[in-house]
């Protein structure tokens, strides 16, 4: 059992800042918290580079003994394994005959004293402004990866291969605080298996959503992760991405080879038998994307170290292809330079109730910089795997949607927000609220229990049931704690009618807050600001084509014959729960609507949960 110390991140921060060392941490398992293993005090940095001049091969032997020998006396070896290694232990391969340049880097490991498992909160990223991404560049545009696709294509066509990972560097600087960059892209992506890791002059920023391989005592694990999706901005699209994921033949034709080279690279070091998959073609969301992943788990027939587990296992298949040796020498010939750090791994290892704790990620999504002048640059890498199925623009879209992460703004602290009217202990439309708020929390990787949002309602209920009318804020944050907030609601004897206008510019329709309704309404309250100053109520927003959408905080309903119409939101606008309770009830119809269709309505109403149905005056 590992204690967990709690901090809070002003005194994580300036200890770390401190004391330094390497992070090892899992930013999903606990909402709103980092558990960090961080490993200090440091004894000893080695790294070793490829050379012509030594035998690099014992060198490598010597030193993954060294990393046994200093985990079984109690210290903590971490380090970071090269792809380049592969040609140290994919079997027939040979570092002599590789053409690696003289001083290309293969391993490099740090020898720590002491070990402290710590949680600590997210922070507020109020001290970042000092901290940017100055330059991302794809050194491969299309054409350049149509070419190299087409001659990966060939040489599956000629069944060289039954699968080839295809990868390209992206070139990448950052001005100012690295620690604190890393910070701000764990609360991007939230992963089990992110690392900061200071060495010598360099820096790696990990954020890896993936697992090569874990050992406790006997027992090893791991989780190939092959097939990606890009996620959806409203629900209905995001279940639609998923499922188009989880039934694709060719992602799952990608996967299931890579879990079997999986089996039977664990097969070389595992007891007979004790070789199975677990799990077969999870999906499992991150922020940007969907991935499909396995789980393959064994016991080993010897003792935990280093050397025969490397020799069997890396670098991992989901990185490289089917069969290993001759996927890694075609992959070296197309993509025609050193991946480095990138799809080779970063370990962390000690000794936990005496027997062997190894954990090791796939350094996919992984920074590694170094310091030029006054800023931090190095290589990222994409790359996706390319089956006879593949098609060029798909995959290079693919690889381009892994640096979402990294491009995309911070994410502002919000909280996910339900507006409900209550009246006499009765919520209105309560089972869609709590609908609509379960799938904006899913798409957010927020917790929600309906059982607590049950208990947190009906406590209020308790507290005014026999009172007016109530206009209740339910508040839902990232730890999965509901709270809510209530102000009495009166309605005017004679409903005025709305002034609406059009809005003064339109919306970008990549902003995911627009289709979630959360306290992160920045947009809406620019425009109802512009709407203040020209007198009028609400303005109806409206995406780069012209369709309409919705209004600052009401949906749109217009009468055109028989039929009364909603616009389909599909490219923006919040799917308000009155609008949805319509819809079910079919006394409306979603279809594309556009400007043009405002002046043709034969009636236009607005509406929402709270106040219902209000009267529209157009203001041109």
């Amino acid at each position: 059992m590992i204690q967990v110390s709690e901090f809070t991140w002003e005194s994580f921060e300036k200890e770390y800042r401190n004391i330094g060392g390497l992070l090892f941490e899992d930013s999903r398992n606990e909402p709103g918290f980092t558990i960090c293993d961080w490993y200090f005090d440091l004894h000893e940095e080695i790294e070793i580079l490829y050379t012509e001049k030594e035998p690099v091969a014992e060198t490598i032997i010597k030193n993954l003994s060294k990393l046994d020998d200093y985990r079984e006396k109690g210290f903590y070896p971490c380090g970071a394994l090269f792809f380049e290694l592969g040609y140290f232990f994919i079997e027939g391969l040979n570092l002599k005959h590789s053409s690696l340049a003289e001083g290309t880097p293969l391993l490099q490991y740090s020898i720590y004293k002491q070990k402290k498992r710590i949680k600590y909160p997210k922070p507020s990223f109020l001290n970042l402004e000092n901290t940017a991404l100055k330059n991302i560049t794809a050194l491969w545009d299309k054409e350049t990866y149509k070419e190299r696709f087409k001659k990966t294509r060939e040489a599956l066509l000629l069944g060289e291969s039954y699968e080839l990972n295809l990868c390209f560097p992206v070139s990448i600087s950052i001005e100012g605080d690295l620690f604190l960059y890393y910070q701000s892209l764990k609360a991007k992506q939230k992963t089990k298996y992110s690392v900061y890791y200071p060495f010598l002059d360099t820096r790696t920023l990990s954020l890896s959503p993936e697992l090569f391989f874990e050992v406790n005592g006997d027992k090893i694990k791991t989780e190939p992760m092959k097939g990606t999706i890009l996620r959806g901005f409203t629900s209905k699209q995001d279940k639609e991405y998923k499922s188009q994921l989880a039934t694709s033949d060719k992602e799952k034709a990608e996967n299931v080879m890579i879990t079997d080279l999986y089996r039977n690279d664990l097969g070389r070091i595992a007891k007979q038998g004790t070789v199975k998959v677990t799990d077969l073609f999870l999906i499992k969301g991150l922020e940007t994307v969907w991935q499909m992943v396995s789980k393959v788990e064994a016991k080993l027939k010897n003792p935990f170290s280093w050397f025969p587990v490397l020799q069997a296992l890396f670098p991992s298949g989901s990185v490289i292809g089917a069969p290993k040796k001759r996927s890694f020498e075609l992959l070296r010939e197309l993509e025609n330079t050193n991946r480095g750090l990138y799809t080779g791994s970063i370990f962390v290892s000690e000794m936990l109730d005496g027997v062997p704790w190894v954990r090791s990620n796939v350094t996919i999504r992984t920074l590694h910089l170094k310091k030029e002048n006054n800023l931090w640059k190095g290589n990222y890498g994409v790359g996706s795997g390319i089956t006879v199925l593949s098609e060029a623009e798909a995959e290079y879209k693919e690889c381009l949607s892994k640096l979402k992460f990294i491009t995309n703004p911070n994410p502002p602290s919000f909280e996910i927000l339900e507006t409900i009217r209550f009246r006499k202990g009765h919520y209105f439309l309560k089972d869609l609220h709590l609908e609509r708020m379960e799938e904006t929390a899913n798409r957010f990787g927020y917790p929600f229990s309906k059982q607590k949002a049950e208990a947190c309602l009906k406590t209020h209920n308790h507290s005014y049931k026999d009172e007016g009318v109530f206009r209740l804020r339910f508040l839902l944050n990232e730890k999965g704690e509901f709270r809510l907030e209530s102000f009495p609601h009166t309605k005017p004897k004679f409903r005025p009618r709305i002034r609406l206008g059009l809005a003064s510019r339109p919306v970008d329709s990549n902003d995911l807050f627009l289709y979630h309704k959360t306290t992160n309404r920045s947009f809406y309250q620019k425009m109802l600001d512009e709407c203040k100053t020209k007198s009028i109520d609400d303005c109806v927003l409206y995406d780069q084509d012209g369709r309409i959408l919705e209004t600052n905080i009401r949906n749109l309903f217009l009468k055109k014959g028989k039929f009364w119409f909603t616009p389909t939101l599909e490219t923006g606008g919040l799917p308000g729960v009155f609008r949805e309770a319509l819809l079910r009830k079919g006394w409306v119809k979603e279809t594309d609507l556009f400007q043009s269709d405002l002046l043709d309505a034969e009636e236009i109403l607005v509406g929402n949960s709270l106040r219902g149905f209000e009267k529209v005056d157009l203001v041109h």
